[in-house]
């Protein structure tokens, strides 16, 4: 009788293990793994990066495509044709048109928080003038189907610390910087992946503070800068947010090259500009065409009248 028991035991350990070594020669490719290498930098070597577009005074590029895509109404644009001009310390031009033809659809400026907008061909021709920290949602609801179209939602200063960004406050008492790792999960697309695999990627994120005049107050997240560290710590997002914590406009950065051959520096070929709140992303392409940095801008490059006779709409005034 104990020679059945023994031999019993010695079977149910023998197909324990049998079963355990199949659980453990699973694959499963869905289980992310840490792209490798990660490369290592510190805190000035990654604000480094950052001088291209802090530092920069004025640009002026005559040959720049945009794709708008509205998430209200599920609409994706066809790329259109744009000339962008900019200016410190906030003047900035966007000229929006059908390539080739040169139609324009739309124009657009702001400079000292007031900004117009032309909007030509469509089904909202309007001249509209505002604040840039107005709140106009309202007013887009009550626009209806036509409320909900990247060209009535854009404004030009959601590219103005896209392309020109502030310069960091370091000899701010107020405003305080840190720095951190963040991983995030993603789906593998990398041509050799197999279906379904995932993968966790490392940025280094510096964040800026803006500490409260109320010492029990909490401080205010204005600006995210994320470096991806598999892509040679190469500055890839930037995250902007209202004094309520609320990410307005993120700011994604890619395919760096030299768009002119007098450029020391890299400049992104793809800058792709989210304001989720205001249901809208525009997706700019820039090409190595009569890209200038620094140029100079007369006063006038700004300017923008309603010569089209357009109906014309100020939505900070009262009807």
């Amino acid at each position: 009788m104990i020679r059945v028991g023994f031999a019993v035991a010695v079977l149910t350990m023998a197909f324990l293990s049998a079963s355990c070594s199949n659980l453990a020669t699973v694959s499963d490719v869905s289980i992310p793994r840490l792209l490798t290498p990660v490369a290592n930098a510190g805190f000035d070597d990654l604000i480094k990066q950052l001088q291209p577009f802090t530092e920069m005074q004025s640009l002026r590029s005559w040959s720049v495509y945009i794709r708008f895509l509205d998430a209200e109404s599920a609409q994706r644009y066809r790329e259109a044709e744009a000339i962008l001009v900019l200016k410190r310390p906030d003047k900035i031009r966007l000229v929006v048109q059908i390539p080739v033809v040169k139609t324009k659809l739309a124009e657009m400026v702001s400079e000292a928080n007031r900004f117009k907008v032309a909007i030509y061909p469509s089904d909202y021709r309007r001249f509209l003038i505002g604040a840039n920290d107005g709140d106009y949602s309202k007013w887009r609801e009550m626009l209806g189907d036509k409320g909900k179209s990247a060209l009535v939602s854009a404004r030009p200063f959601h590219f103005t610390d896209s392309l020109m960004m502030r310069p960091l406050n370091f000899n701010d008492q107020k405003y305080h910087y840190s720095i951190e790792e963040a991983l995030i999960e993603e789906p593998d697309i990398r041509q050799t992946a197999k279906k379904g695999a995932r993968i966790i990627r490392s940025f280094y994120v510096i964040t800026e503070s803006e500490l409260s005049a109320v010492s029990s107050a909490p401080s205010i997240v204005r600006r995210k800068f994320w470096f991806d560290r598999t892509n040679q710590n190469r500055f890839s997002r930037q995250q902007v947010f209202d004094r309520q914590g609320v990410l307005i406009t993120e700011v994604d950065y890619s395919d760096y090259k030299k768009l002119n051959a007098s450029m020391t520096d890299l400049w992104p070929g793809v800058v792709i500009v989210k304001r989720i709140h205001d249901g809208y992303s525009a997706r700019l392409t820039f090409s190595e065409e009569r890209f200038e940095v620094n140029p100079d801008l007369p006063e006038t490059a700004f300017l923008l009248e309603n010569t089209e006779n357009l109906p014309q709409t100020d939505l900070d005034k009262k009807n």
